[in-house]
């Protein structure tokens, strides 16, 4: 608003002044001169005081009718809760639980006119990676939790809440490791941990989606392991294992290739690492896809080892599949359209179980191993064995390709699982981060359970001889390391 002064002296009170001056002076004073007409003085603006920019939105909310946006500040007037969170990764470690405050899901539903049980909150973090909770888990804390000491699932579960969290023991998050705000599953007591899936970090969106039913799939071979929806959601992330496949309708159907599914229970290796096992391949073995109502198709494992067009999906243009497909189609180009079995309720490896007591099988150091005056790449720190390689011994090794976003775009990568290199190392217990560093100097320090949790993470080669990237497709670029010479797990 602009403000202006003016100051205005009439012509009267310009005549009184004058004739009081003249009284106060001796003799005769001469006939006062003609009084000029008042004129306006020079109006004076002022202008308003600079104002703070408005504070940054961090998380958006995605309703059926209406969109919300949240600062920090929106945040944490809100109803707050807080409690205990710790996960346990996919191979098995447990993160402890510490004290986390934020909003509980169900309470941000609220902001954008709640939902009903057909519906579920997805969780998008900012690198694009996202995961459904259902309306049961928000209203209910309906997750499984497991004792942080031994790992094993707790027989009579504790009082969980799905929160946004934006504070771990009092203090904000480290915005490089896990962004401003983070999923956590939090309890009263100390004493549970859940599944490292629903822990999503680097949370800026929340979208009201439709649901339908839970389900669980029965993946058996080897091993037998029932899979629930958000395990094949969090493997179906693009940075992790997912995929997507477009019908003649341009329809997009996103999921995850049947052969991770194989891999899973073909032997004691279930994620990290070299999970699908060629050489069973090479004695042969058949995979059989079943329907609910008992419809089979039938795959040599030949056809389906490393194969990404045939992929079991269970989303279509980004919604839960119709009726006739819930929950899981197997779809994709290398297909017929007889083959394209929908209502998946189990998938069905045609091996041997493996005996209760069977021991995980120690991996084996590459044949061309070097000497550490020869290597260009090593692996060092708290490991039962050190790793001296080159780049023929890591090309000797089982190789895998990883695509994943850097800033020029999304990229395609070829190497080594990282998680591979870490178990021929042997981690010992009690490490908790591996630090990468550059032929410059420069370092990049990660959390070990980060690289555990995705077996994408990869030991890349590049277009020069020796030379090597760290990719992390699971966290953002400048965690990455490129030049690589050296790792050191601590």
């Amino acid at each position: 608003m602009k403000l202006s002064v003016r100051l205005i002296l009439s012509g009267t009170l310009l005549l009184a002044l004058a004739l009081t001056f003249a009284a106060c002076s001796g003799g005769t004073q001469p006939e006062p001169s003609p009084v000029p007409e008042a004129t306006e003085a020079p109006v004076v603006e002022a202008t308003a005081a600079p104002t703070e920019p408005p504070a940054a939105s961090i998380l958006e909310i995605v309703g059926e009718t209406e969109t919300k946006s949240l600062t920090i500040d929106d945040l944490k007037a809100l109803p707050v809760t807080e409690g205990y969170a710790g996960i346990k990764s996919s191979t098995g470690k447990i993160t402890p639980p510490v004290m986390m405050k934020g909003v509980a899901l169900k309470d941000l539903a609220e902001l954008i006119g709640g939902m009903d049980e057909t519906k579920g909150f997805n969780v998008v973090a900012e690198d694009g990676y996202s995961i459904t909770y259902s309306y049961d888990q928000l209203q209910n804390g309906a997750f499984i939790s497991y004792d942080p000491a031994t790992g094993e699932e707790l027989k009579n579960p504790v009082e969980l809440t799905a929160i946004i969290a934006y504070e771990a023991e009092g203090k904000p998050f480290d915005a490089r490791q896990d962004g401003t705000l983070r999923l956590a599953i939090v309890s009263q007591e100390l004493k549970q941990v859940t599944d490292g899936h629903w822990a999503v970090k680097w949370v800026n969106k929340l979208e009201v989606k439709n649901l339908g039913a839970d389900w669980v799939l029965l993946v058996e071979g080897a091993l037998s392991k029932p899979t629930d929806r958000a395990s094949v959601e969090s493997c179906g992330a693009p940075q992790c294992h997912g995929t997507s496949w477009f019908d003649d309708k341009n329809q997009q159907w996103a999921g995850v290739p049947l052969y991770y599914f194989v891999g899973s229970v073909d032997d004691e290796i279930s994620h990290e690492g070299p999970a699908f096992n060629r050489d069973l391949v090479k004695v042969g073995y058949t995979i059989d896809v079943i329907s609910a109502d008992g419809y089979t198709v039938t795959f040599d494992a030949e056809r389906v080892q490393y194969n990404k067009n045939i992929m079991v999906a269970y989303k279509v243009n980004d919604n839960a599949l119709p009726e006739e497909y819930f929950p899981l189609r197997l779809v994709g180009d290398d297909l017929e359209k007889k083959e394209m079995v929908g209502m998946i309720e189990q998938i069905k490896v045609g091996l041997d179980p493996l005996p209760a007591t069977a021991e995980p099988i120690a991996p084996e150091l590459p044949a061309d191993s070097v000497s550490a005056a020869d290597a260009t790449l090593t692996l060092t720190g708290s490991v039962n064995q050190e790793l001296f390689l080159n780049e023929a011994a890591l090309r000797g090794m089982e190789l895998i390709k990883v695509s994943a976003e850097t800033k020029k775009g999304k990229q395609d990568f070829e190497g080594v699982s990282l998680n591979t290199l870490l178990d021929l190392a042997g981690v010992k217990d009690g490490a908790t981060k591996l630090v990468a560093t550059a032929s410059d100097g420069y370092t990049s320090e990660v959390d070990l359970k980060d690289i555990r949790d995705c077996s994408n993470s990869l030991i890349a080669f590049t277009d020069t001889a020796e030379n090597f990237t760290m990719v992390l497709p699971d966290l953002p670029t400048s965690a990455w390391a490129k030049n690589l010479v050296k790792l050191e797990v601590k």
